[in-house]
């Protein structure tokens, strides 16, 4: 089993830049928060309304894993059409997920009363926009771990203290 554990080095310029680009997506469709992350689950960026580092983790997170999923069951029902963005709707939120680029993930949440059309022409501007600024952004590997199953489950063991 390997592990990547990938960090992308990005400039304070190009931080700035998408800062702003999640900002102006935020301004321009009224959501209450917009989560950029690697397909992994791994946090890029946020912006939105009352909400810490630690909750948009964990959003990051479940919004990889749903995209994840629903990717490959897509592959499963249609091996000519790749799955691009997929959308939730409850009774009070509506949640959109759209893959940007290979790598990256652009999760919103938006109040019901959002125009969902709205959202969806906005978010493809910000895919294409966040798709040139990481043109020249590569992810880099700051280490690769090689471990077998059991020297995970020896140091999980060791972790949680059974014998």
């Amino acid at each position: 089993m390997e592990l990547d554990v990938i960090q992308y080095e990005i400039d304070e310029e190009l931080e700035k830049q998408v800062v702003n680009a999640l900002k102006n997506f935020i301004a321009k469709t009224d959501a209450d928060l917009v989560i950029l992350s690697d397909d992994a689950g791994r946090i890029i960026s946020f912006y939105g309304k009352n909400l810490d580092e630690t909750q948009a983790e964990f959003l990051a997170s479940i919004i990889s894993g749903i995209f994840g999923a629903a990717f490959e069951m897509a592959k499963m029902v249609s091996k000519d059409d790749a799955l691009d963005a997929i959308q939730y709707e409850s009774k009070k939120q509506n949640v959109v997920v759209k893959a940007v680029g290979t790598r990256f993930l652009v999760g919103v949440l938006c109040p019901k009363n959002v125009a969902l059309g709205t959202v969806r022409l906005f978010l493809k501007d910000l895919a294409d926009e966040l798709e040139k600024i990481f043109a020249n952004v590569k992810p880099k590997p700051a280490k690769l771990l090689k471990l077998s199953p059991e020297a995970i489950e020896e140091k999980l063991n060791r972790i949680l203290g059974a014998s």
